[in-house]
């Protein structure tokens, strides 16, 4: 006898969880309206919404380069011929430059 047998439980029991929804299938009540079907969505799923034109986004250049770098801290990969963190600043820096320009 294996010690996850269901001779050991009731047989009404087995029969009732085998026959239960499980957890991850269950319906979960929600604050938020439930969305429409896909198939509904499917003519106007890449069209902008209206509530993209009320968005405001100010982007300005950071106080101090680089400071979400430093913020991560040292690398935690050993030191190699590769200069990661030069790498990681430099991208972080054109990134920083192109949104700011397309602003």
């Amino acid at each position: 006898m294996t010690p996850f047998s269901d001779s050991d439980r009731p047989k009404e029991r087995v029969v009732r969880e085998s026959s239960e929804v499980p957890p991850s299938l269950k319906v979960v009540p929600t604050i938020y309206p439930t969305s429409p079907a896909l198939e509904v969505l499917l003519d106007r799923f890449w069209q902008p919404s209206s509530v993209l034109e009320e968005v405001q986004v100010d982007i300005a250049p950071p106080e101090e380069p680089l400071a979400i770098l430093e913020q991560l801290g040292p690398s935690p990969f050993p030191r190699g011929k590769f200069p990661l963190i030069g790498f990681l600043a430099t991208t972080y820096d054109k990134v920083s430059r192109f949104a700011q320009e397309r602003a």
